[in-house]
């Protein structure tokens, strides 16, 4: 569905560059059309700046717990290895316990980075929302019948560049974004 409309998004866009380039006279003078920077806005947004922080912050809680563990089974590991000369009876069971800690550890680790992967998809889908609409709302005021991002276009009047005007909306609008990340619970 993400795929489609970016490739329906992409087809407009060719096209009506092309529809402009082959046909200046025609559609400069009677189809007024916006061109966004979307990338600058997001590097320009506070709301988008306030999201690393937040998220490094986060990330190092999480990565203290994930060192204790570690650190637990490095020991667990040099227990076994001493273990195995002095008490070979039950070696095998004792390691297949300490192979599955490994493997639980490993899931939560993956559990952990896939939630931060989902908090800050979500945290940059908010921004993306809020300046969509905002770009909408510039669309309507200044009777723009198109928007297109500047990446689809060749050539384009400074006039038609609506993306300061965009980013100075946004950081009024949403100056930060807090990032939301589920409780887990990890076993120490």
């Amino acid at each position: 569905m993400l795929k489609m409309k970016c490739i329906s998004k992409t087809i407009l866009g060719s096209w009506l560059v092309f529809s402009c380039i082959s046909f200046p006279p025609l559609f400069a003078q009677t189809i007024p059309i916006g061109v966004i920077d979307i990338q600058k806005v997001i590097k320009n947004s506070a709301a988008a700046l306030s999201i690393r922080p937040q998220m490094e912050k986060l990330k190092k809680v999480y990565r203290a717990k994930f060192k204790k563990s570690e650190l637990n089974l490095q020991k667990q590991k040099r227990e076994l290895q001493e273990q195995r000369a002095i008490m070979p009876e039950g070696y095998s069971k004792r390691i297949k316990t300490f192979q599955k800690k490994v493997r639980n550890t490993q899931r939560e680790l993956q559990i952990v980075n896939r939630m931060f992967d989902r908090a800050l998809a979500n945290s940059m889908r908010e921004v993306h929302r809020t300046m969509n609409g905002i770009t909408m709302q510039i669309a309507q005021e200044k009777s723009l019948k198109f928007v297109i991002p500047k990446r689809l276009v060749i050539f384009y009047e400074e006039t038609s560049d609506i993306t300061k005007e965009v980013t100075k909306r946004l950081n009024k609008r949403l100056p930060k974004v807090k990032v939301v990340i589920p409780k887990l619970k990890i076993k120490e």
